[in-house]
């Protein structure tokens, strides 16, 4: 299959263009226009990460655009570069963009991301918005990648982001020659944020727990949170704060805090998971099935037995 200019689909799960919650979604697209792709966009019209593939089926969903100049947003369409905005979780947008709003576009390929922050070991790919986009494609039977860009400081310099954008249009552009995609599958990408090119390394899910996500919060009482490296735990912080405020006293609330230091960050990764190309600053690159694993079908259950007892 020879290089050529793809005609791609873009969706997040950090919303339109913002320096505080998605600021890799704007280069990225440059970038991939640069090279004389094709690039349609959908986007959340707010932040919606941790919230995986769903939908919200009681809720209506509403089109607008981003003017990508001024930032403005309208009902009405400014540019023809304007990026669409849903009010919707990033598997909503996917569906409706390849069903409705861009359904005569032939795409070659369906891109989650970049998410702001990585998405690397089993907490993460279970819970984000990014990869659930890129799920939704293939229930659609479209080529699906989904990318994040890890971050190892809040130094987000221009040259790094354009070397994380080089990197990941790099590897996207390796894949979809070699036309190897997973059976009902995509591909999980995850490029580091530094200044300069890495190696690129096939790797597994690392695989780890977590305790409690969230903390009690009472009489509108916004407890000092634990400072964290990843933009997810500060803007969680940032919309509780404003959000607690309108709460009743004596009212318990809980809020969203994980640690996301410890979550990202794991001791002693197996050499060959995504956790450790990335502690290493290596692109980590797993294909991954749109299905969930069936464990030990060859184990005895005795579930025959089962039905002499009711």
């Amino acid at each position: 299959m020879s290089a050529r200019p793809l005609k791609v689909l873009i969706s997040n799960d950090d919303g339109p263009p913002c320096h505080e919650e998605s600021p890799f979604i704007l280069p990225f697209i440059e970038h991939l226009e640069s090279l004389g792709w094709d690039v349609k966009v959908c986007l959340p019209d707010s932040q919606k990460s941790w919230i995986s593939k769903s939908f919200m089926i009681k809720e209506h969903v509403e089109m607008s655009y981003y003017h990508r100049e001024t930032g403005e947003r309208s009902y009405h369409r400014q540019a023809p570069y304007d990026i669409v905005l849903l009010s919707a979780t990033p598997a909503t947008c996917i569906n409706i963009a390849l069903h409705h709003i861009f359904k005569d576009e032939q795409f070659d390929l369906v891109i989650g991301g970049p998410n702001f922050g990585r998405n690397s070991a089993n907490i993460y790919t279970l819970s984000s918005g990014t990869i659930g986009a890129a799920l939704e494609a293939v229930m659609s039977q479209k080529k699906a990648i989904a990318l994040s860009f890890a971050f190892f400081s809040r130094d987000f310099a221009k040259n790094k982001i354009e070397c994380a954008c080089q990197m990941a249009s790099n590897v996207i552009q390796h894949l979809y020659q070699k036309d190897m995609w997973p059976a009902h599958g995509l591909f999980n990408v995850n490029v580091p944020l530094v200044d300069e090119l890495r190696p690129v390394r096939l790797t597994h899910f690392h695989t780890t727990s977590y305790g409690s996500l969230f903390r009690p919060l009472k009489d509108k009482m916004i407890s000092d949170a634990a400072t964290t490296s990843d933009a997810s735990g500060e803007m969680v912080e940032q919309s509780v704060r404003s959000e607690a405020e309108g709460h009743e006293p004596g009212k318990t609330i809980f809020h969203f805090a994980p640690d996301i230091k410890s979550m990202s960050h794991p001791a002693d990764p197996d050499s060959n998971t995504d956790a450790w190309a990335l502690q290493n600053r290596y692109v980590s690159v797993t294909p991954m099935v749109a299905a969930y694993q069936i464990a030990n079908m060859d184990k005895d259950y005795e579930l025959d037995s089962l039905h002499a007892k009711i």
